[in-house]
């Protein structure tokens, strides 16, 4: 029993190497092996928690990719349903930039603008819904009058949430 931990760790060294880099980049072909009926309507949400200050939260970029992917299979544009829940301190990625430059400043003091206006912009374009938790938002200060155009605001994003699997949307797990 007592060669057990070591042998253990000497494995868990060993075999580090070989786990670390199992999303190397390599050379492969692809091939999509997954039907995706013309008649079907793909439902998809995405839960938007806080991202780093003066960077793009990445939700609103798999949401984004998750539309171009579908397309990219030939799905029709009109036939994919996003939605995003924003909440907690990501509220803020979803404001003007002067409510944003109000709470992220440069090292330099300077207000900083929202990152994340065009990925944004992009989703309200195609049709995505973005709703706010109307909690984190009063809970940071931030108001209808705040939010980018063609964001809304929910009472909670547990209600967000509840309402769009409601509706048959599924969520996003990662």
């Amino acid at each position: 029993m007592k060669f057990i931990a070591p042998l253990a760790l000497a494995f868990a060294m060993l075999a580090a190497p070989a786990l670390a880099d199992h999303h190397a980049a390599g050379e492969a072909t692809v091939t999509n092996q997954m039907e995706f009926p013309a008649d079907a309507e793909w439902k998809h949400s995405f839960d938007a928690g806080p991202s780093e200050a003066g960077k793009p939260n990445g939700s609103f970029a798999r949401a984004l990719a998750f539309i171009r992917a579908m397309e990219a299979e030939g799905v029709d544009p009109a036939r994919v349903k996003v939605a995003i829940v924003v909440h907690g301190p990501a509220v803020f990625d979803v404001v003007n930039d002067a409510r944003y430059g109000e709470k992220y400043q440069d090292a330099d003091g300077a207000p900083m603008r929202n990152q994340n206006y065009n990925n944004v912009a992009d989703l309200v374009a195609r049709g995505a819904e973005i709703w706010v938790c109307g909690v984190a938002a009063k809970y940071h200060g931030v108001g209808n009058a705040h939010l980018l155009e063609g964001v809304k605001m929910a009472p909670s994003a547990t209600a967000a949430h509840a309402d769009l699997q409601r509706r048959g949307f599924g969520i996003n797990p990662f």
